[in-house]
């Protein structure tokens, strides 16, 4: 064979090539666009069909994102609500960061609906993505809908506290300062800024935690909030509960009911905040652990090994 038959074979064979993976990929793109049509038709007549699993596979992501646009600013609330919820999964599935950070975009324009409930449905998506997902523009709406005091206000405040928007501090301050404001306002107003290392909010926070007393209630309804803050003094106060050996708690077995240390729950909070932590987590958010007890004990010895411990402020 001479060189140019060569060449033509094998220039014609990348292009053959080619021409299949744009076949394949349109074809995936139809199926994604059909398969929208047909799921918003349930959703508008009524029904509320499970959302297909094709549709939050990583590779198909790109293809879901962007037939699911014209549904984004449908008339009908149930059909917006449901496409903020498959951009999220298609989201949050994706490898590329452009992809996830196209994702936030939809999401945010979510959180601009004219609807209160659509709203706040968008903005819960949110904080499932890395802070590297939202661009300087996903940022500038997040502000823009702070300072108008959008509805969802105490979601809005917690989401510029983790992306930590410094252009909002004052912002912050007043409505963590404001009589007339609710008073899940001002609380996520002050963990927002206690997560960007404000002191007054931090010293504030801390002065109210201590003078609770550690139990059931506290741990489920207010630790959470102080992992948000990604601070190491807060997270140092966690630590201290979690090494607690009193009974202040209720175990999760109904069927055998028990007081047993609230450092169990503690055991979990931290898992997802602390980089390098010594278990895992399942999908539930649970540890991954068959025996509780020596999963505790392995994370009291890990903090006094490490006292230096960095907290992760990447994740919500």
């Amino acid at each position: 064979m001479t060189e140019i038959g060569f060449f033509w074979k094998n220039t014609c064979s990348a292009a053959l090539t080619t021409v299949c993976m744009l076949v394949v990929v349109s074809g995936f793109a139809q199926n994604e666009r059909e398969m929208l049509k047909q799921y918003f038709a349930e959703v508008r007549s009524g029904k509320y069909p499970a959302i297909p699993k094709q549709l939050s596979i990583t590779e198909n992501s790109k293809a879901t994102l962007a037939a699911l646009t014209p549904f984004l600013t449908d008339t009908a609330v149930a059909v917006r609500g449901k496409a903020y919820a498959i951009a999220q999964l298609a989201g949050i599935n994706a490898r590329q960061a452009h992809l996830r950070q196209e994702a936030v975009q939809k999401l945010m324009q979510g959180a601009r609906d004219t609807n209160a409930g659509n709203a706040g449905l968008a903005l819960g998506y949110l904080p499932e993505f890395l802070r590297e997902d939202f661009t300087s523009s996903a940022q500038d709406s997040l502000v823009a809908l702070l300072k108008r005091r959008a509805p969802h206000l105490d979601k809005i405040a917690r989401l510029v506290g983790y992306l930590e928007v410094a252009t909002v501090r004052n912002d912050l301050r007043a409505i963590a300062q404001e009589s007339s404001a609710s008073k899940k306002d001002r609380w996520s107003a002050m963990l927002a800024l206690a997560r960007m290392g404000d002191g007054y909010a931090l010293e504030n926070i801390m002065s109210r935690v201590r003078r609770l007393p550690v139990n059931d209630e506290v741990v489920y309804e207010v630790f959470p909030d102080l992992v948000y803050t990604r601070n190491k003094e807060v997270i140092d106060y966690l630590v201290k509960v979690l090494n607690s050996t009193d009974a202040n708690c209720n175990s999760a077995d109904a069927e055998h009911p028990a007081r047993i240390p609230c450092g169990y729950r503690v055991m979990e909070m931290l898992a997802p905040a602390i980089e390098g932590y010594p278990l895992k987590v399942d999908a539930s958010g649970d540890i991954d652990a068959k025996d509780y007890v020596a999963a505790l004990q392995i994370v009291r010895d890990w903090f006094k090994a490490n006292p230096g411990y960095k907290v992760n402020k990447n994740k919500y």
